[in-house]
């Protein structure tokens, strides 16, 4: 069986990979945590020595590569950034070329684009603005001058939950995305805030492009596929997005629909490096992946999330919020 090592196996996005694909694949899941759900390789990619041992005696055919210090907060030291992102990426590619390992997958951010109003697509023009995008950048720079053969996959906003063969979800500490937040808040009652209303859009608040975690699975898988069938030379950046376009409000008005509850909101400032507009064109990925995001209506989003929210809610588990929305 394909043998497959996960980087970040313990964060919502490699945990919903791991169940997602596992009858498909060999996967050795690494993580510097651990997770109670399966068993975690235990290492921190700047431990160059024990990451190197584990790649000798596991020696893969594909690195996922998913973890990162992934929130977009400002206020975090910029060193956590680069020794997380950067240098942790620098240390895997060398293990991996010093073990013959010669294909990665990496997940990297539609935060790297400059704005724009209309889709965007991969030639699009580069202009990071937080501390997190402008790492991820430089992983794909890294990358990119590596010659591994390699896929970049660029996510817009990944959300909801997968429901089967295991119910997994988002639990950051504390939680800054969109939906998880409005969904949580919503069954508990709880006033929620809504970042800026000064944007150029329908209704000044930011819109994004949503898409499902099953269909970031299925997007990774892909990935896979097309490496070990394209095993020369191979440097592709894909945009991965739901081809959806939803404004902050009617993101909110949508789960009140859907929840049939009403909750009341403020707005505050917006935050640093948020655009008002992150929406994409996925032609590429369909046309190079062949795929196309089947799960990702903001129906669908909302209400496998809810799922995850009531079980949250049954399991007594506290969702933590920073700044306005604690």
């Amino acid at each position: 069986m394909y043998k497959i090592l996960l980087t970040g196996a313990s964060g919502y996005i490699g945990s919903c990979v791991y169940y997602h694909l596992k009858k498909k694949y060999n996967f050795f899941l690494l993580d510097k945590i651990k997770n109670e759900n399966f068993k975690i390789i235990t290492c921190n990619l700047n431990n160059k020595k024990k990451l190197n041992h584990i790649l000798k005696i596991k020696k893969p055919d594909i690195v996922v590569h998913l973890a990162a210090q992934s929130l977009v907060d400002e206020s975090i030291n910029k060193n956590k950034y680069f020794v997380n992102n950067i240098k942790a990426t620098q240390n895997l590619i060398e293990t991996m070329k010093s073990n013959s390992i010669k294909n990665i997958i990496f997940s990297s951010t539609a935060a790297v684009y400059q704005n724009k109003n209309t889709k965007i697509n991969e030639l699009d023009k580069i202009k990071p603005k937080s501390h997190y995008a402008k790492t991820k950048l430089s992983c794909e720079k890294i990358i990119k001058n590596s010659g591994l053969n390699s896929i970049i996959l660029r996510f817009f906003n990944v959300c909801s939950s997968l429901i089967k063969p295991k119910l997994i979800g988002e639990l950051h500490k504390p939680e800054t995305h969109l939906i998880p937040t409005l969904v949580y808040k919503n069954k508990l009652n709880k006033k929620i805030f809504i970042y800026g209303d000064n944007f150029k859009t329908i209704d000044g608040t930011c819109i994004r492009d949503y898409i499902h975690i099953k269909d970031i699975s299925t997007a990774i898988n892909n990935s896979i596929n097309f490496l070990r069938n394209n095993k020369k030379n191979i440097f592709i950046i894909l945009n991965i997005g739901g081809e959806n376009k939803l404004t902050n409000l009617q993101v909110l008005k949508k789960i009140n629909k859907i929840t049939q509850k009403n909750c009341k909101f403020n707005i505050v400032k917006k935050r640093p490096g948020d655009a008002s507009n992150l929406t994409c064109s996925i032609t590429k990925a369909k046309k190079i992946l062949k795929w196309k995001p089947q799960f990702s209506s903001i129906d669908k989003i909302i209400k496998d999330e809810i799922k995850w929210v009531d079980y949250l809610i049954s399991k007594k588990k506290i969702r933590t919020f920073k700044n306005y929305n604690r």
